[in-house]
């Protein structure tokens, strides 16, 4: 979603040549494809996974690095992905913070012996500590982190700072297309699941809510 907004504003150079925007991103940013126009361009790079330390390959670029919380993530994860996406990210960025129980289980039964909500879990945990290690490689003024649901509450108060942020000129008509309508995934969840998040996920997602430095 911030993507769209932010390539589609003015200054920015449209990349978009095919129907999934991540693979356009990854093609460019591989080297695979080359662009057509210079400019300055917007990714979308969550593809990344276990392999963000590539990040710190291009250390004069913006990150914006955009938490959401975990009962709308999870959410999607057990609701609307594939199960094959969700083994991959659990696989890549997840594995390590399984607790002793389901590190036994796992050994032993393999992916089956992990429940899709639990792997769901585990898996939001690594990828949103994966902000850990940008920290150190990025300063401040080019690391922008800031909350999902704050950017949708009050995106006309935080996306113009954003765009000061990023040397962006701002324009209110990009705020439109930021709706409300997703803050009400999470709503789909039993009270088991929000259970299990709140247990495994919320801890994590506290202490990433602390590097919030765009509020």
């Amino acid at each position: 979603m911030l993507t769209r907004v932010i390539t589609n504003s003015d200054g920015m150079v449209k990349y978009k040549s095919a129907e999934d925007e991540e693979l356009d991103a990854a093609l460019i940013l591989s080297g695979r494809v080359s662009p057509e126009a210079s400019g300055r361009y917007c990714f979308q790079t969550s593809y990344l996974n276990e392999r963000y330390r590539e990040y710190f390959e291009h250390p004069d670029h913006s990150i914006i690095w955009l938490l959401r919380n975990p009962f709308s993530v999870v959410c999607s994860m057990i609701y609307n992905w594939k199960r094959f996406a969700l083994n991959e990210l659990f696989l890549q960025c997840g594995y390590e913070h399984m607790d002793f129980r389901d590190r036994v289980r796992f050994q032993r039964f393999g992916l089956l012996g992990i429940p899709p909500i639990r792997r769901a879990t585990y898996a939001y945990n690594g990828k949103i500590s994966q902000v850990f290690q940008l920290i150190k490689h990025y300063p401040s003024d080019r690391l922008n982190i800031l909350d999902y649901d704050d950017l949708i509450l009050e995106k006309n108060r935080l996306l113009p700072i954003l765009y000061e942020r990023i040397n962006l000129s701002y324009r209110p008509e990009y705020a439109l297309s930021i709706s409300k309508s997703s803050l009400q995934k999470k709503n789909h969840l039993k009270e088991a699941e929000k259970q299990l998040i709140d247990d495994v996920c919320i801890p994590m997602y506290r202490r990433v809510q602390d590097l919030v430095n765009l509020a």
